[in-house]
């Protein structure tokens, strides 16, 4: 018994410490490439909104496209909602 309470710590202290060596030297390298890739994500942007795709004097007009007007008369009739106090 008294064997096996010393096996568990002792597996239990060397995960824990390679865990925080690991965590030491990974962690960084983790957070600095996230931080890259977000700063490249957001030059992508910036630069796509500085150089429009159109040429500056050209005048372009955009249209929405036509909805269809949907039919009501299957919706039923409109009820008022009147609150009541009790």
């Amino acid at each position: 018994m008294i064997v096996g309470l010393i096996r568990f710590l002792f597996w239990f202290f060397l995960i824990s410490y390679i865990l925080k060596l690991l965590g030491r030297f990974l962690f960084p390298v983790l957070v600095k490439r996230y931080v890259m890739k977000k700063q490249s994500q957001f030059n992508e942007r910036f630069h796509q909104q500085q150089n429009p795709a159109e040429k500056e004097g050209n005048v372009s007009i955009k249209t929405k496209p036509n909805k269809s007007k949907t039919d009501t008369s299957d919706m039923g009739e409109y009820v008022d909602f009147e609150e009541v106090d009790e």
